[in-house]
């Protein structure tokens, strides 16, 4: 092994969420979805999309010798503690268990929820499970089973930091803010080894690895950024990094880091995997032959896959165990031994074609409503499907002009539209499932009032309401990261939703290069 290098399975680290509480207690999952409205605010103009221009997975071979980052280490947010090889937090090192989730105030539960599985549902061991573990309900998009889809980030990308995670606008909580997470240097070849032993890993479940093409905004998924090292990060000196405590998933859009480059294609495939794992709530174990095992041996030869049995869960000194409610539901006892394979399978559909497309319904205002220029337009959307882990926007276009789109990304099945001009306007609402399979339903509103009357002090908050803070630590819910975070999928600071320089108002919409919607089933990339 080489001196610079750290074995990665022995120092992989899992960030794990730190509130107050006592040994015993249940906390709610902090990535549960909060139920904030998504805004377009339209008050300075058509929102813009940031460029997408830089490396494509094609010219990967072209980063080959591109040298490591020379960076000093970076810090983690407050409140996480890095110790020996994981990062944990407090609450759960003092014996805290993390719970589903509850419903956000506000949310109307006729609407907004759907009945999930119980702990008699899920279960192998129900009667071990503690209170609190499975109390609450789904988010609409948030239901079991699901199919899901990671995504394998080899080309790199500008994130920010300190807004929760957000896959789909490249906001993690590990990220150094504003630094280019670099491109992979294993080349092309390489690239797509890894990526086919990673979709092995998932063969059990609906859950598809993509790599070549990154999945549409609306679509939740794992991001996992390939290369670099852990100075590209927040993180202390390891392998691998992801968030933890996300317990069976509750946040879909994670982001975690596989510090990988020349290393076997084994080696990197299991990183990969272990680090997909702890996004999705699964904590180190002790074995030799699983990719969630602390300790193995980094070197051998061998693509190794999750665990179909009970095995101990790794506890350093002073630090308690990952998900213990969710332990205890699949082995039973006191937590402390994980099941890897009957955990990610409660929470994914076994693999299977997916042939029932998903459907959404736009349920107010009714179709040719008319508004006031300085009235906020709340549109409300019913999204379905026959799988948790789908996805939907509402893309506000007048013509063949779109002025703009936002995802959902708080589950709350709301939007809020403000500071559009007088005019007809056509509203698209459209939902996809992770076969790439969409739904769509169009209505049109009419903006009334005098052109005068369209000045931003119109007396509406446009501002989406939050549950909690924006200073990067874990308690934030990383359903409020696109509004909260105020960032672009470039990583850089958004604009507010601004094409035009400071004191220009709406540009005459002939002058805008027009975006045809398009509507259509992608092609799904597989590994």
């Amino acid at each position: 092994m080489r001196d610079s290098w750290i074995a990665p399975a022995l120092l992989s680290t899992a960030l794990l969420w730190a509130p107050a509480v006592r040994a015993g207690e249940t906390v709610p999952n902090p990535y549960a979805p909060t139920g904030a409205p998504a805004v377009l605010d339209f008050s300075r103009g058509p929102l813009s999309e940031p460029a997408q221009d830089g490396p494509r997975f094609e010219d990967l071979d072209q980063y080959r010798d591109v040298p490591a980052t020379d960076l000093p280490q970076g810090q983690l947010p407050d409140g996480w503690v890095q110790q020996g090889s994981v990062v944990v937090p407090r609450a759960i090192a003092e014996g805290a268990s993390v719970g589903r989730g509850v419903l956000r105030p506000g949310l109307n539960p006729s609407r907004d929820v759907v009945e999930g599985p119980d702990a008699a549902d899920l279960c192998a061991f129900p009667e071990d499970v503690s209170a609190g573990t499975y109390d609450g309900e789904f988010s609409r998009g948030t239901e079991y089973p699901r199919r899901g889809t990671i995504y394998l980030n080899y080309t790199g990308g500008v994130l920010q930091n300190g807004s929760g995670e957000n896959s789909a606008e490249n906001q993690s909580t590990l990220a150094r803010s504003g630094h280019p997470f670099p491109v992979y240097g294993g080349g092309e070849e390489r690239a797509i080894a890894v990526a086919q032993a990673v979709q092995a890993d998932f063969a059990e479940m609906a859950v598809r690895v993509v790599y070549i093409e990154r999945p549409e905004k609306r679509l939740p998924y794992v991001m996992v950024m390939m290369g670099g090292s852990y100075k590209d990060t927040s993180s202390g000196p390891s392998g691998g990094v992801a968030p933890g405590a996300d317990c069976e998933d509750n946040g879909l859009r994670n982001v975690c880091y596989a510090f990988v480059r020349s290393e076997s294609v084994s080696t990197q495939a299991n990183i990969a995997s272990q680090e997909i794992g702890h996004t999705m709530g699964l904590g180190h174990t002790f074995g030799d032959d699983r990719v969630m095992a602390f300790g193995y041996d980094t070197n051998a030869p061998i693509d190794m896959g999750f665990g179909n049995d009970c095995a101990e869960v790794l506890t350093a000194s002073g630090q308690g165990s990952y998900c213990k409610g969710v332990n205890r539901c699949h082995c039973g006892g006191d937590g402390l031994l994980q099941h890897d394979l009957r955990t990610l399978q409660s929470i994914y559909a076994p693999p299977g074609p997916d042939a029932v497309p998903p459907t959404i319904a736009i349920t107010s205002p009714e179709d040719g409503a008319s508004f006031q220029v300085d009235e906020a337009i709340v549109v409300e959307v019913d999204p379905w499907d026959n799988f948790g882990g789908y996805g939907w926007d509402l893309t506000v276009s007048q013509g063949d002009t779109v002025l703009g789109t936002k995802v959902d990304y708080n589950y709350s099945q709301q939007f809020q539209i403000v500071g559009l001009p007088p005019g007809t306007y056509t509203l698209t609402a459209r939902v996809q499932d992770h076969d790439d399979q969409v739904g769509e339903m169009a209505i049109t509103v009419t903006v009334e009032g005098e052109p005068g009357d369209t000045g931003t002090d119109a007396g509406t908050d446009t501002s989406a309401p939050t549950t909690s803070d924006s200073s990067g630590a874990a308690s934030e819910s990383s359903g409020d990261t696109a509004e909260a975070g105020g960032q672009d999928s470039d990583g850089g600071a958004a604009d507010d939703g601004c094409s035009c320089r400071e004191g220009e108002r709406w540009p005459t919409l002939a002058l805008l290069t027009p975006l045809l919607l398009l509507v259509r089933r992608r092609r799904a990339v597989f590994a």
